[in-house]
């Protein structure tokens, strides 16, 4: 009885030690997948910077939209050129935001009133507090921005083909302890050289600009540069072929395909009979004539005139080198 309680004893505590070594087996499993899971969404996180380019493309919305000239210092660059870029950056954000019928209506020109305070938050988070702050009404070679005293804000002609470039972040990254945003410029549905709507407009950039931020206050990146980029558009980098005639005037093409058309149909007598004209006839040359006498100038009536003419004659010289012997009667 002692023996067969002791083996119980032992079969009970080999079974709560594998039941023990069950658990924390899974318990490791458990936890080196979800340190495995931890891993890929950090190296994920690290390689996706997708959210960081879309912070980027927001801030410097309003100056690709009128595809601002290069500058080496944001200071030297006349204030219209930044407050216009602000005014249309912060419209962009609130039509992505969906608030933008939030906003006040001037109730005299329809236009959208945006409120100065607005204005300065954009450029200070653009170019940093440091930046000169301005107000009152200005011009720009696009649009007159009036300012209302008893609003505070601008007066935003808001309309549907605005600006000419969407900005698309390609590339971000660290030199010489300032931070490089490429940005490429797709051109809008009414970048066109007419300045019409365009549906054919490209969906990919045709420009590249390279946007330099420095570390200003509280750690904190702003807009000092903007400059010409090293990346260029692929269709720059492909060979394109040489284009042939005709092929960039669709007039021209169409007139061209016309006039083969008419010169085939003049050219096969098959299509000339089905069409119910008469072919032109051939022109041939007369055959000269073996006494030397001139051809024949109108075909083949005239031809015809002078051959009985010529045997008239040879007629009567036969007649007067032969004459008849009388008969007798």
């Amino acid at each position: 009885m002692a023996n067969s309680r002791d083996e119980q004893l032992r079969n009970s505590r080999r079974l709560a030690r594998q039941l023990i070594g069950a658990a924390a087996l899974v318990l490791i499993v458990i936890g080196v997948l979800t340190v495995f899971n931890w891993l890929v969404a950090g190296v994920r996180t690290a390689l996706d910077d997708s959210d960081r380019r879309a912070r980027y493309a927001d801030r410097v919305y309003g100056l690709v939209m009128f595809d601002v000239v290069p500058f080496s210092d944001a200071s030297q660059v006349d204030p219209s050129v930044f407050r216009q870029a602000a005014i249309w950056g912060t419209v962009y954000r609130a039509q992505q935001e969906g608030a933008i019928d939030s906003y006040e209506r001037d109730p005299e020109t329809g236009s959208l009133i945006l409120p100065q305070l607005e204005i300065d938050t954009y450029l200070t988070n653009l170019l940093g507090p440091d930046y000169p702050l301005a107000e009152g009404s200005f011009e720009t070679a696009e649009f007159i921005y009036t300012y209302n005293e008893e609003k505070q804000g601008y007066l935003v002609p808001v309309t549907g083909a605005v600006g000419l470039y969407t900005p698309e972040v390609e590339r971000i990254w660290r030199e010489g302890g300032q931070t490089h945003v490429t940005v490429g410029y797709i051109p809008t549905l009414s970048n066109t050289a007419s300045g019409e709507l365009s549906l054919t407009a490209p969906t990919e950039p045709t420009k590249y600009m390279d946007f330099i931020f420095s570390r200003g206050e509280n750690r904190q990146w702003y807009l000092t540069a903007l400059q010409e980029s090293a990346t260029q558009p692929q269709a720059q980098a492909t060979a394109t072929p040489a284009p042939t005639a005709g092929v960039d005037d669709p007039q021209a093409m169409v007139q061209d395909n016309l006039d083969s058309t008419m010169t085939d149909a003049v050219n096969d007598p098959a299509a000339a009979g089905e069409s119910g004209e008469e072919p032109a006839p051939e022109e041939t040359e007369p055959a000269p004539e073996e006494d030397g006498g001139e051809p024949a100038e109108d075909g083949g009536e005239d031809a015809g005139e002078n051959t009985d003419e010529n045997t008239d004659e040879n007629t009567e010289d036969n007649t007067e080198e032969n004459p008849e012997e009388p008969t007798e009667e």
